[in-house]
């Protein structure tokens, strides 16, 4: 990562009314900083402890002093260490980190554009990156690297090289993006949809929207809003955009783009070919073309470089395993996505489809029915011949699909059966939420 220095970490430790244990006189100081206990250390690295629900970084503070470092960032006061260390004890260790990767971000007068949304924003990410490329030295966030930690890590990666960064933002819970939104200050915020993802935490389409909106805060002067026209509660996006003092807001509309066949369509009298699958794949296309134009991208080398995209590892993947076309899409799922691929699953031309559902986590609340719904679709597109259902939640999928049909606990306790129909003229999709583990499931059949 790179650098920050003892005069932004005294900045922004006076900022949250924290406390440090030194009188600091070289502040022009840079020190690298590391998250990571297991890193190496030496008296020019800063250890920022990080308390999470299952470890907490203060407790490894003596053994980076061990190794070296010198400088700290902890939240527990409690931690005493040798007299030359110098110490800042904080409440909020990640929020400490997020101001110091807004100071550093200062640093650069480029333009960043952030996404966020339900489903697809790091397919959209990626294809942003993409076509930015054609033009500009691009910084992208790395993986699934979205969180209040994995976003000022990305920051950090930022030097002199980069002419312009596109940062992915997740959450689950109110105020996440609120906060990650003050270390990006975007130029540019691209929403491409809100669906019933994590709604067991914010308890309704309406509050998701809000909380995606929550991107819309601490943008530059003159910042730039891409919306999906056609998304779930896109007014109380354009609402919260134009409170945030954005004027340029930019609408997605798929109807500006004609579709030739499943991987060709033309925009703006140009044609594109590209590698992913389904309809709604579109849209994430469309979004990420909106954001290049804004800077001024050659559409017709986008056009060009789309073809070249291959879908990410456990995204929309498909892979043939013994004459069977398995469609691996088991990096996370929800009920628009869901929906998406069964339908896609459903138009495949094999003779035999197969669905390995594991349960869609955070969705289902007191009165929600969202694996009811999933089992009654399979029932609508009547051509789906098999069920596999997996977790605690899908077994109201298999309770209600009218096909051959099969419930496991977990996912390793499915592989077996998952193999069975791994044969010619045959359609597979398997998908789930990532907590559900059925990578072990993808790295078992394909190690048939």
């Amino acid at each position: 990562m790179g650098k920050t220095s003892l005069k932004d970490i005294i900045k922004v430790s006076k900022e949250l009314n924290s406390q440090y244990n030194k009188n600091l006189e070289n502040l022009n100081k840079e020190l690298e900083i590391s998250t990571d206990s297991r890193d190496n250390f030496d008296v020019n690295k800063l250890f920022l402890a990080i308390k999470g629900e299952k470890f907490d970084g203060n407790k490894f503070a003596l053994e980076t002093y061990n190794k070296g470092c010198r400088y700290f960032i902890l939240s527990d006061k409690s931690i005493e260490l040798p007299n030359d260390a110098v110490v800042f004890y904080c409440d909020d260790t990640i929020l400490f980190f997020i101001k110091l990767a807004r100071e550093y971000r200062r640093r650069f007068n480029i333009p960043v554009i952030s996404i966020t949304g339900s489903c697809g924003k790091t397919t959209t990410k990626e294809l942003t990156a993409l076509f930015l490329s054609t033009k500009y030295k691009v910084l992208k966030t790395e993986g699934n690297l979205n969180n209040e930690i994995g976003v000022p890590r990305t920051i950090f990666n930022l030097n002199d090289n980069y002419e312009i960064a596109v940062i992915e933002a997740g959450m689950n819970h109110k105020n996440e993006l609120l906060r990650i939104s003050e270390a990006i200050e975007a130029n540019t915020v691209l929403i491409n949809n809100v669906e019933p993802v994590h709604i067991a935490h914010l308890g309704s389409i309406e509050n998701i929207a809000y909380a995606k909106s929550e991107l819309f805060n601490n943008t530059r002067e003159n910042a730039n809003a891409v919306i999906n026209k056609k998304t779930n509660s896109v007014d109380i996006l354009k609402k919260e955009a134009i409170r945030n003092n954005i004027k340029n807001i930019i609408e997605v509309d798929i109807k500006e783009i004609t579709k030739k066949d499943d991987n060709t369509f033309e925009y703006k009298d140009i044609i594109f070919k590209h590698n992913l699958i389904g309809d709604f794949n579109l849209n994430n296309i469309l979004s990420a073309l909106k954001a290049a134009e804004i800077y001024d991208v050659d559409l017709k080398k986008c056009a060009d470089i789309l073809n070249t995209y291959e879908p990410q590892k456990n995204r929309m993947q498909i892979i043939n395993i013994k004459g069977c076309n398995v469609i691996n899409d088991c990096y996370n799922s929800n009920p628009s996505a869901l929906k998406n691929m069964l339908k896609f699953l459903s138009q495949r031309n094999e003779n035999k489809k197969i669905a390995v559902i594991g349960d869609m986590l955070e969705t289902e609340t007191e009165n929600s029915s969202y694996h009811k719904d999933i089992g009654h679709l399979i029932n609508e597109l009547k051509n789906i011949d098999v069920v596999i259902a997996v977790g605690n939640h899908s077994k109201d999928i298999y309770d209600i699909v009218n096909c051959e049909k099969y419930h496991f606990e977990n996912a390793k306790n499915a592989i077996e059966k998952v193999k069975e129909f791994l044969k010619n003229d045959t359609a597979m999709l398997i998908k789930a939420s990532l907590g559900m583990g059925f990578a072990a499931i993808i790295e078992a059949i394909t190690n048939e």
